[in-house]
């Protein structure tokens, strides 16, 4: 967030959102799923509870970015909560 801050005027959510989608992505690859999960949560929460520029960012700038439709992102999207797996289902019947 401080470097996010430090490069950007203020927060810029779909970049942050970028930013934390990688940073999912890393955790799960190394296996650190208790920061995984923790995060997760708080993701999902922002696109289930979010207003609507919060929505967007989580569904465009995270679910949609993630690669939904690549077999390798899989396991990844099966580690997600029930909002964020809802919402890549929704784009993936879209």
């Amino acid at each position: 967030m401080r470097e996010h801050l430090e490069d950007n005027e203020g927060v810029l959510l779909h970049l942050l959102s970028a930013d934390l989608r990688r940073y999912a992505i890393q955790a799960f690859d190394t296996g650190r799923t208790d920061v995984l999960q923790r995060l997760l949560v708080v993701l999902d929460r922002a696109l289930v509870d979010g207003d609507e520029y919060v929505n967007n960012a989580m569904a465009v700038s995270f679910v949609e970015d993630t690669g939904w439709w690549e077999p390798a992102m899989q396991p990844f999207i099966e580690s997600w909560p029930l909002g964020l797996q809802a919402e890549a289902r929704r784009q993936r019947e879209s």
